[in-house]
This record gives structure tokens, sequence and C-alpha cells, in this order.
């Protein structure tokens, strides 16, 4: 199946898919902190974000590579060619794309989508927050990409849209512990 083929396809699903090199896989499920992390993160962007060409989105929304379709928890783009049709099901030019991590799908947040992502031209920053501990960390295009520290207390920029993301309240609402 080629990708157009398999955007065709997951508009008919029951369930969410997702599409990587050829391959289908169903979307996996998460838990309620994952859930409320991903919430938290997508209603501070819709607030910051409001007034401005930038346009957020959860979970519902295909970001497409060359080869690979994936269901990001937050994906935010600036690029008109993703938002003058809003009826559309994908984004193609997206400035930040955000993973919660969680046990089933850390390693392929920091694997292969972390390979697929960065080949995306627009994309300037892969925020990677973590459910189960305090743990926050980008992958950052300069010129080439590089991962920030690790910060799990305070404020952490989002450098891609010149905000500021307060960890500590954002962690406490989603019930993320300080020690797991």
């Amino acid at each position: 199946m080629t990708l157009s083929e398999f955007i065709a396809w997951e508009e008919f699903q029951e369930f969410k898919h997702e599409f990587s090199d050829g391959t289908i896989s169903l979307f996996p499920g998460g838990t309620k902190r994952h859930a409320a992390l991903a919430g938290e993160i997508y209603a501070f962007l819709l607030a910051e974000l409001r007034n401005t060409p930038c346009r957020a989105f959860i979970m519902d929304v295909l970001t497409t590579t060359e080869n690979s379709a994936r269901y990001p928890d937050v994906v935010v783009t600036c690029d008109e060619r993703d938002t003058s049709d809003m009826s559309g099901r994908t984004l193609e030019h997206p400035k930040l794309l955000v993973e919660v991590l969680s046990e089933s799908t850390a390693h392929v947040d920091r694997g292969q989508k972390l390979r697929e992502y960065t080949t995306i031209d627009t994309l300037e920053e892969y925020l990677l927050i973590d459910s189960r501990r305090r743990w926050t960390a980008a992958y950052r295009r300069a010129s080439g990409w590089a991962m920030s520290s690790p910060v799990s207390e305070g404020s952490f920029e989002l450098a891609s849209l010149g905000i500021i993301l307060d960890l500590d309240t954002l962690f406490e609402r989603a019930g993320v512990p300080v020690r797991e």
C-alpha cells in the first residue's frame, strides 16, 4: 500500500491506524494520564496561539512524511498550506510536534518517529514529554538536529513558537508524579 492509498483507506476505518514504510499498525490507546497531559499541552497551545497564524491540533490529524502517516499527540502548524482547508485530514508542514511518552510508545517516539519527523522540512521542534515521570526534552533543528537538556520542573521554552511552558502546572494538572 502506498501512503496515498493508506490515507484514503484510513478515512473509512473504525479504529485509527498509522503507516510507516508500507506497514500499517493499529494506533495504540493510552492511559488517562497520557490523555490528560496531551490535553493540557493542547489547551495551553490553543490559548497561546490565539490571534496568530498558527493552529494546534490534537491526536485526530495525520501528519505525513514522505513514507509515513502518524497521529502525533499534539501538532502545531503555522503554514497556510495546512490551514487554508480545514476539512482535510492531514498536515504536511508542522512547526512543532509533541509526543507524550508512555511505557508502550517511548521506544517508537524516541526512535522511528524521531527519524521520520526530522525529515519534515518545516519542522523546527519535536517535544517529548513523559507521562510516567516529570521529564521533558526537545529535539531542535539548528545546523542539525540536537536534543535539549532534559528538564523536570520549572519552565521549558518552546523555541519554535517563542513561548514558555510551565512544567510544574502542566505536570500537576495531568497528575504526573514527582517520582513513580
